[in-house]
């Protein structure tokens, strides 16, 4: 069977790719769609079960990135964008206890001063450290950084250790003393450049701003996996293959030959690689080694989500917040949300919802029942529950995560760079310029532009 010849590849159905997709078919470009699972939606997946709607992924947006509310908006979702409930606060397992984060501690950078100032995480001799902040001269460092390193100069261990590296490692699954500030908080950098001082900085931002006219975090009431479907239905007249791996790209007849395990191959004008970086190591292997290199050296964390269903009479008093984060590895948990007191419609009358987080990769690797035994045993504690869940779902994320470690954007750069050589191969994914379900998106939209500005594409 010879390959068949597309206009457009696009390899990875995760909502990058059928983004991606879904802007070149609405273009007009012929495109095919290929993707290794057998569904569509890589890790936004919801689930419905005995009253209970759990997300096996992402279970909510940030606004302040608009591409995902808008693309919402224009899939005819705006009747399911659903504000998060209040209130709103989370918590801290800090001695044995829950103790509130202090309100304004975005990222751990306390930028209100009374909430931060009558906190019991902190010392008076660690509070008057991270003051600290308000007169020490802004520092401009040359290269890439750590984040921790970055708060550490500013406001002292204990604010990183206690409260915005267990916050930051809650968003981004790594140690904020791995992270890389360039690519993932630069404003940091550059409200410090500007202001002098967090601090301040933060004040300034929140009088120029004021409230938000919209939540800054959203979810759809149908869960998640709403988005996916609507873009699914967008995509019923396009090529799309699921169970379809690709082997590797190699130059074709066309352009580019894409082979796929089993034989089959799919000639290309232009590839969208909006699969994990790995994957997209392995594919770019003999056509580019040095993009295959670089791509390879993305480091990569496995995560599993325990889903707790539990009657109300079970626990000793109403959820009132979002959930806790747990800093250190300390539980064997790293966090647990509060899904049914986060958002309304996540548990029947009379239940509740919650779902942990776990990271240590020894106990992923262990069965379903001793993940529901440890979350449910943190939870026991951290929350008196009595007796067992009368629901739990387990979903494993397998080198899920990528890390955004220090000279991140320098890898890849370098990997595109590599590529300057094979015009038409595009990357796009949360392995490269964010990983939040908006960053996913803009990246599929900004891929489909640079297939379009391709000459003859959509000829």
């Amino acid at each position: 069977m010879g390959p068949l010849r597309v206009r457009a590849l696009v390899v990875g159905g995760g909502i990058t790719g059928l983004v991606a997709a879904y802007a070149l078919a609405r273009s007009g470009v012929a495109v095919t769609l290929v993707e290794a699972e057998s569904r569509l939606g890589g890790k936004i997946a919801t689930e419905q079960v005995d009253g209970f709607l759990v997300e096996r992924g992402p279970d909510a947006f940030l606004t302040a990135r608009p591409s995902a509310l808008a693309l919402a908006h224009e899939l005819g979702l705006s009747g399911e964008v659903t504000a998060p409930t209040e209130p709103q606060g989370v918590f801290l397992w800090y001695r044995d206890r829950l103790v509130p984060i202090p309100e304004g501690s975005g990222f751990g950078i306390p930028a209100r001063v009374l909430p931060f100032a009558t906190s019991g995480l902190f010392s008076p001799r660690e509070k008057l450290r991270a003051a600290l902040d308000i007169v020490l001269p802004a520092r401009a460092v040359v290269g890439d950084e750590s984040i921790g390193a970055f708060l550490r100069r500013r406001f002292g261990d204990a604010v990183v250790d206690r409260l915005a590296g267990p916050l930051i490692s809650s968003v981004y699954g790594a140690s904020a003393d791995e992270l890389s500030l360039d690519a993932l908080m630069p404003r940091l950098r550059e409200a410090q450049l500007r202001h002098r001082s967090l601090i301040l900085a933060g004040r300034a931002a929140g009088r120029a701003h004021g409230a938000p006219s919209v939540p800054l975090l959203v979810t759809l009431s149908r869960g998640m996996g709403s988005l996916v479907d609507a873009l699914a239905a967008r995509l019923a007249g396009t090529d799309v293959r699921l169970g379809a791996r690709v082997a590797r790209v190699e130059r074709g007849r066309g352009r580019y030959l894409a082979r796929l395990e089993g034989g089959v191959s799919v000639e290309a004008d232009v590839i969208v690689l909006a699969s994990p970086a790995p994957a997209a190591a392995r594919a770019l292997a003999s056509l580019s080694p040095a993009a295959s290199a670089a791509l390879a050296s993305i480091v990569y964390r496995g995560t599993a989500a325990i889903s707790l269903g539990y009657a109300e009479s079970q626990l000793p008093e109403p959820l009132a917040g979002h959930g806790f984060i747990v800093p250190d590895e300390t539980l064997a948990i790293a966090a647990c949300t509060w899904s049914s007191a986060k958002w309304p419609g996540r548990a029947p009358a009379g239940a509740v919802l919650v779902r942990a987080t776990v990271r240590d990769e020894r106990l992923i690797a262990r069965g379903d029942d001793a993940l529901v035994d440890a979350a449910h045993a943190v939870l026991a504690r951290a929350m008196r529950i009595v007796g067992r869940p009368v629901l739990a779902r387990v979903v494993r994320w397998a080198a899920a995560m990528p890390r955004y470690t220090v000279g991140h954007l320098e890898r890849i750069a370098a990997a595109e760079a590599a590529l300057a050589s094979a015009p038409g191969i595009v990357l796009a994914g949360a392995a490269y310029r964010g990983s939040g379900v908006p960053d996913c998106i803009a990246q599929g939209e900004a891929a489909a532009a640079r297939v379009l500005a391709v000459e003859g594409v959509a000829a």
